[in-house]
């Protein structure tokens, strides 16, 4: 099974291994998005499946285990995070109460 890592324009990237998927994912969050910052959402999974969703800021991060909608850390309420989540909508703002810190995520 190959993992993929899209990001909000819908590219996708092969993941080969744990090294591969931390550079790309470096390479994307260091992207700046047309709201002024680097805010986006990228998903991980296979061809058909996505089963993470990340969405990352200003160094806090929410991220989401789809299968079951559950977070990786639930975390007391804070500024939220602006996202970009595709190109055909404009920046997100997510709920005050789930970005998990640098390093918790």
């Amino acid at each position: 099974m190959t993992l993929l890592l899209r990001d909000y324009h819908g590219h996708t990237f092969e993941l080969t291994d744990a090294e591969d998927a931390g550079r790309r994912f470096d390479e994307q969050v260091e992207t700046i998005m047309p709201h002024g910052g680097g805010g986006q959402t990228l998903t991980i999974g296979t061809h058909d499946q996505p089963a993470l969703r990340i969405d990352i800021d200003a160094d806090r991060a929410a991220v989401r285990w789809l299968p079951d909608g559950s977070y990786a850390v639930d975390r007391e309420p804070d500024t939220p995070i602006t996202v970009y989540e595709s190109t055909e909508s404009s920046d997100r703002s997510l709920a005050a109460h789930r970005p998990a810190g640098v390093g918790t995520a």
